[in-house]
């Protein structure tokens, strides 16, 4: 009973303020789009049998590089929907511009710090038509893609970490892993070195200006569009990247609930709720349900959305789900990718039957429609 009040106010809390709309609105915002983590089920049952609790984390047990068949698959689910405008079921793919250039980092004695973009890690995991599979779902509006950073690690941590030698690390270096589990030894940060925008130094802080100005440039080059929505990985962001955002055409955050790094390698929640706005006039709102059927496949994804999209919507909210890659991979293990697509179609089905008259966005439509009815 207890537990139940406490998520009907958490609900409510989500969905009381800020702009409204009479509108029923289901967006999809999907994170690590481009990231990798574990490279392979080969890999992984290698890190397993060395003793490293890969198996303990839903991402490092499940998170591979998106594939030609994870994409092809979702596109045929989300390509069999259509609301009440003739548009197909979206997700909003915030995408990681760029990885770890693993080879070039150990040719330099682990001294300097290189990246790849995605599109050639798609090459060396074989995935050769990955992306142009891809540009087939942009243009039909199945996965489109938003900015969330150019790595999905801090640089400079990740590099402190290794030539500490933590023995972990070290051996998911050398199999391409990006290991990031909780005990990383030598990191006192929140999440380690996963949080890309977490500092510890006025000079560090300095530094993701330019990894902001190369990822934005090199996503409008590989995508051919601006990104107008963003949201940081893990969450985490300072107020003051907001001018460099903006100068790069950035107008929406996905995640109100922003945390904010205290400077020494901590966080501190910073909320903001629908149609909240800067000095910028960037644009807020708040991601208000979860699907992440990796992290336990056996609880009520269903039940759960539909209970969420009545709290959304009493409130005159979208429903904006939560739903990270890691869902859609079947890299590591196929079922992971088919148990998510079976819920996903099931519980499109279910918000059509009670909501006839359902529209489906992504993020940036989500954020021009804020913008043209705020006032």
């Amino acid at each position: 009973m207890i537990l139940k009040i406490k998520n009907s106010l958490r609900r409510n809390y989500v969905n009381l303020r800020g702009w409204s709309t009479k509108r029923r609105i289901l967006v999809i915002e999907s994170d690590d789009w481009g990231a990798i983590k574990m490279p392979s089920k080969l890999v992984y049952d290698k890190l397993l049998a060395a003793g490293v609790a890969v198996d303990d984390n839903y991402f490092s047990k499940y998170d591979c590089l998106e594939n030609e068949k994870d994409l092809t698959d979702l596109f045929e689910v989300l390509s069999s929907f259509k609301d009440i405008n003739g548009n197909h079921l979206c997700i909003t793919a915030n995408t990681i511009v760029a990885n770890p250039d693993f080879q070039k980092i150990k040719e330099s004695g682990f001294t300097k710090y290189e990246y790849e973009l995605f599109t050639e890690t798609y090459k060396r995991y074989g995935q050769h038509n990955a992306f142009s599979i891809w540009q087939e779902g942009i243009k039909k509006h199945l996965l489109f893609p938003q900015f969330h950073g150019r790595e999905h690690i801090n640089p400079t941590e990740w590099m402190k970490v290794l030539n500490l030698g933590d023995k972990n690390e070290i051996m998911a270096f050398d199999n391409e892993v990006l290991l990031g589990l909780n005990n990383v030894n030598g990191s006192q940060r929140f999440l380690n070195y996963t949080g890309a925008f977490n500092f510890e130094s006025p000079q560090e802080e300095q530094s993701f200006k330019k990894i902001i100005e190369e990822g934005i440039e090199h996503f409008n080059t590989i995508f051919g569009f601006v990104s107008k929505s963003f949201v940081a990985p893990c969450g985490i962001k300072n107020d003051n990247l907001d001018n460099v955002l903006h100068k790069n055409g950035v107008e929406y955050f996905q995640v109100g609930r922003q945390l904010e790094p205290d400077g020494k390698g901590g966080v501190i929640a910073k909320n903001r709720y629908w149609g909240d706005k800067n000095v910028f006039g960037q644009f807020y709102w708040r991601r208000n349900g979860t699907f992440e059927p990796s992290r336990d496949w056996y609880y009520d994804w269903e039940n759960s959305i539909m209970k969420e999209a009545e709290y959304a919507f009493r409130w005159g909210k979208p429903l904006v789900l939560n739903s990270h890659r890691v869902n859609y991979s079947g890299g590591i293990d196929p079922k992971n990718r088919e148990n998510t697509l079976i819920l996903l179609s099931k519980i499109v089905k279910k918000l059509q039957a009670k909501y006839p008259n359902l529209e489906f966005m992504s993020s940036d439509q989500l954020g021009d429609l804020i913008k043209s009815t705020s006032k």
